[in-house]
């Protein structure tokens, strides 16, 4: 079995014990939770069916007519059209009926002192004003206000003539007279619509209100366009300021640590009673154990509590609730809703019952309570488990990790050790260390001892195998070269001269290719052995191109040096043999007058030596392989001396003892060959 699937397995194994706690805890915190929402989904059923009795003016609030509520306002606001004076809108406002989708009005109520201020915001692409005259005629966008009180029913028409004059115009009555007092009005065009500010200057909320949006296609039509109208049932105006008042009545009926909100068919708050546990709405402030009890909850929120929706949609100061839980139990669909407290140290659960009057939808009982016993029971076992799951992991994990630590060890030493154990020619150096121990990784290491053991053996033997075969042979070659030159002393036929002159000349072929091999073994050996000593390479250079351009004969060479000494610790003797090859190979293969050229270059960390000539380009697939050994790219007109592929072979060996390395490419232009050698100095 591979030791990652038995580390996986242990792993695995360690982990089901904190795993099953942790399953029954879930399941636990579930059935509490199940169990909280059915309690406290029977009481609010209860003080639903409850309210009538327990409080007859509320029952009268919500089986009553639609109401139009309005926000106090301290200040008496201009009526100029504009919103600067009106604060921050804390009431939702009321979206007239439409009977179009393209008509859209929305109507914002303010009472203030001695006057209800209405602010009327309507969607319109295409506005038709009334007459220059000032006319304000019914053939053109307007807004049609009614108003029932004790003094009967008055109506006013608000129209925009095309001189830019807006006013409320008084119609007639059922009765036939016109309102008494004149209705301060504004009309403010804006992008897409315009906006209808209108000011009643009554102070009695004991009167009835219907508002109507007319919009035309075009001036002077018959028919309006689109029509958004409350006049089919009207609104029942009903300020706001009163509603914040505890209700007495109710406060017997709402358990221990709840909260009761009584809300109508619109979303408004009617009445409240009750609290939640102190601090349920603020964030705590009582040093270490409200931490503890803060993170307690943390880990209850984000492991165990449900879906949790945000609590901005239940705030306490709210005067209108539009949340889809509202929304939803508004058409008759109970509901429940956990959210987290503000205080961050516990969660809220808030159920929702709807209100009815007959078959009728008539408001809303809204019960909320914090699941501080929820989270007691919840936090003992949690703890409990964390505290023992945790203490198991941390064992389970340092027996993991300091084993496979251990492990790791074992196979980065074993693969140091693989990595180290072949030179870059394919030798085998030093002993390969073999592991005593009875699993994978100490079979692996004696495998892989064995395998550098046969190969050691393999390479000694084809690394002397040149010397044996020089040794073996020069004997019976000798013996050949001596009997060719005895039959040369005899008389022989033309003929049989051809054949021994060319036995001859193969014979001395042979020899130089067995002195080759002799030559080569002796320069590895040469090179294994060499020391290093600090000299100047660009004396050294200069040097050394000073007989090669004597061998250079007709072929332009020149040599580029930098002009400050080059200080280098390394083997001159090999690197001189290095360019030796180098220079052989230019001169072997660049034409008669060609060039070549030697340079110096100091690069960062290293020294380059780049020898270029021209000549016939390296094939493609040959220069990945070009300083591997017994590797020629020459062609068969250089056949006066035996070529083995060896020069440029001691070139990269004498580069890698440097720390460098040796390549081969074509110019550019396909006009030669550059062959580069990089040095970075012996250890």
């Amino acid at each position: 079995m591979p030791l990652r699937l038995k580390l996986l397995l242990i792993a695995l194994v360690a982990a089901v014990f904190p795993l099953a706690g942790w399953r029954f805890i879930v399941q636990m915190e579930t059935a509490l939770r199940e169990s909280q929402e059915r309690a406290l989904m029977a009481s609010a059923r209860t003080l639903a069916t409850a309210l009538p009795a327990a409080d007859p003016s509320l029952r009268g609030s919500l089986v009553a007519p639609a109401v139009l509520h309005a926000r106090p306002m301290q200040i008496d606001v201009d009526t100029d059209g504009y919103p600067d004076d009106w604060g921050s809108w804390h009431v939702a406002p009321e979206q007239l009926p439409s009977d179009s989708g393209n008509l859209r009005a929305l109507l914002y109520v303010g009472q203030g002192p001695g006057a209800v201020n209405l602010w009327l915001d309507v969607d319109d692409d295409t506005p038709v004003v009334t007459a220059m005259d000032g006319t304000l005629g019914e053939q053109a966008d307007h807004v049609e206000l009614w108003l029932r009180d004790r003094y009967g029913e008055r109506s006013w028409r608000v129209a925009r003539s095309q001189n830019g004059v807006s006013a409320a115009q008084p119609m007639p009555g059922a009765d036939g007279r016109e309102p008494s007092f004149a209705l301060p009005a504004a009309w403010i065009e804006r992008e897409g619509g315009y906006r209808v500010e209108l000011k009643l200057p009554i102070a009695d909320p004991g009167f009835d209100l219907a508002l109507e949006v007319r919009d035309f296609p075009v001036a002077g039509a018959d028919l309006p366009r689109a029509t958004a109208s409350t006049r089919a049932r009207g609104l029942r105006y009903r300020s706001l300021a009163p509603l914040w008042q505890e209700s007495p009545l109710l406060r017997n009926l709402v358990p221990d640590n709840a909260r009761l909100r009584v809300l109508d068919r619109s979303g408004y708050v009617l009445a409240r009673s009750g609290s939640l546990r102190p601090g349920s709405d603020t964030p705590d402030d009582d040093g270490e154990l409200s931490f503890l009890r803060w993170l307690r909850a943390l880990v209850y929120r984000h492991l165990l509590a449900p879906e949790m929706t945000q609590g901005d949609g239940y705030a306490y100061n709210l005067l209108r609730l539009t949340n889809p839980q509202v929304d939803a139990t508004l058409t008759g669909t109970p509901g429940a809703d956990w959210r987290p407290a503000a205080s961050q140290a516990s969660v809220i659960l808030t159920v929702t019952i709807p209100v009815l009057h007959g078959s009728d939808v008539v408001g809303v009982v809204m019960l909320e309570q914090t699941s501080d016993a929820l989270l007691l029971w919840t936090n003992r076992a949690l703890g409990s488990l964390l505290l023992g799951g945790l203490l198991t992991m941390l064992v389970a994990a340092a027996i993991l990790f300091g084993y496979a630590g251990y492990l790791s060890w074992r196979i980065r030493k074993l693969r140091n050790a693989a990595e180290n154990a072949l030179t870059a020619e394919g030798r085998v150096v030093g002993n390969f260390p073999r592991s005593s121990a009875i699993d994978e990784i100490g079979d692996l290491s004696r495998s892989f001892g064995r395998l550098l053991d046969q190969v050691s053996a393999y390479t000694d033997y084809l690394r002397t195998l040149g010397g044996k075969l020089s040794h073996e042979l020069a004997t019976p070659l000798a013996v050949v070269k001596s009997s060719l030159e005895n039959l040369e002393q005899e008389a022989m036929t033309e003929s049989a001269r051809i054949y021994a002159e060319r036995a001859r000349s193969g014979a001395e072929r042979l020899g130089a290719l067995l002195r080759t091999l002799s030559q080569a073994s002796r320069i590895e050996s040469a090179i294994a052995a060499a020391e290093a000593e600090d000299f100047d390479l660009r004396e050294f250079l200069i040097g050394a191109a000073a007989g090669y351009r004597d061998l250079a004969e007709d072929r332009d060479f020149r040599v580029t040096v930098p002009e400050h000494p080059v200080p280098f610790h390394g083997a001159p003797e090999l690197i001189h043999q290095a360019l030796d090859k180098l220079v052989d190979n230019a001169l072997g293969f660049s034409p008669p007058g060609g060039w070549i050229r030697l340079a110096l270059e100091i690069q960062l960390g290293a020294i380059d030596l780049v020898l270029s000539n021209n000549g016939p380009p390296l094939p493609q697939k040959m220069q990945d392989r070009l300083f591997d050994s017994l590797i020629s790219v020459r062609d068969g007109r250089a056949t006066m001396s035996p070529h083995l592929g060896l020069g440029l072979y001691i070139v990269r060996l004498v580069a890698e003892l440097h720390q460098g390395e040796a390549s081969a490419a074509n110019l550019p232009d396909d006009s030669g060959v550059e062959f580069r050698i990089r040095l970075k100095g012996m250890r």
